[in-house]
């Protein structure tokens, strides 16, 4: 199978340019600054369950117009630490050097759609490398499927507390507001029946059922596999960009290269299911 981009022009005209094998797309000649209808919500969805992560340029979209486009797509859900903020901003000197993760796995109902937008980007580094759950899965070899495929995990958000939240009264309230909650380790997309790697280096602390050490060598194989190129692409920022994935599919990684350099970039996301198998 070639690596190099392809071509291909969807039904409405709009010009698809697959980036990677396994994982995104560069979307051109949709507007996501023009009329929110049924027509676009379609087509995005459609577009996303076949590439999981699909790119955008030059979009003319303010914060308010960002949250409406995520409305389109269900309830609006927070993943800021206040609980309150629907749109939360990720700027420099604020989650520099993320692991890789997927948002808010430690919640019942993890986001089911995030969307990024890009205000202020650094000239050189600042990217973002989102990976595929379902690549991920595809390759494991066989007698790791089996073994992985009846057992849960329990995720917690304790290393975005400790992170974010600096006072430590405040940091405990939301560590008690959201314990944390036991996921399948592979999980079935709900909208294409698909197998997914459900498991991140950030919120999955361990793989209930096993012995410590076992958990441990398991869950960091399992993990490591989002760090192999063939699962990944990774999207260079640029002021007017937005990314929209599929965070029942996708981890993603911010990568910290960039210094001091003015970085901002807002995001919302939208509520989601409780993963099954």
């Amino acid at each position: 199978m070639s690596t190099s981009p392809q071509k291909s022009l969807s039904p409405a005209g709009i010009e698809v340019v697959r980036l990677q094998p396994n994982i995104g797309a560069e979307i051109y000649g949709l507007d996501l600054g023009g009329p929110l209808t049924q027509e676009l919500r379609d087509t995005i969805l459609d577009l996303l369950f076949q590439h999981q992560v699909l790119f955008f340029r030059d979009q003319p979209v303010d914060s308010e117009h960002q949250q409406a486009l995520g409305r389109l797509f269900g309830e609006l859900g927070t993943d800021s630490t206040d609980g309150v903020n629907e749109v939360q901003v990720l700027q420099t000197g604020r989650y520099y050097g993320t692991q890789w993760h997927a948002d808010a796995t430690y919640r019942e109902q993890p986001f089911f759609i995030s969307i990024l937008r890009s205000i202020i980007a650094p000239d050189i580094g600042g990217d973002t490398v989102f990976a595929s759950g379902v690549s991920a899965y595809r390759q494991l070899p066989d007698d790791i499927k089996a073994r992985i495929a009846d057992l849960d995990a329990f995720h917690r958000p304790h290393y975005k507390a400790h992170l974010l939240i600096k006072g430590e009264e405040e940091r405990q309230r939301y560590l008690e507001d959201f314990p944390g909650t036991r996921h399948p380790v592979v999980t079935s997309h709900p909208y294409t029946g698909e197998k997914v790697l459900y498991v991140n280096a950030t919120f999955t602390q361990e793989i209930l059922g096993l012995a410590e050490n076992e958990s441990e060598s398991l869950l960091s194989y399992l993990t490591s596999q989002f760090s192999k190129p063939e699962h990944q692409v990774r999207f260079k920022w640029r002021p007017g960009s937005i990314a929209i994935w599929d965070n029942r599919a996708v981890q993603h990684y911010g990568v910290p290269d960039y210094g001091t350099a003015p970085r901002h970039l807002e995001r919302v996301v939208v509520k989601g299911d409780r993963p099954v198998r």
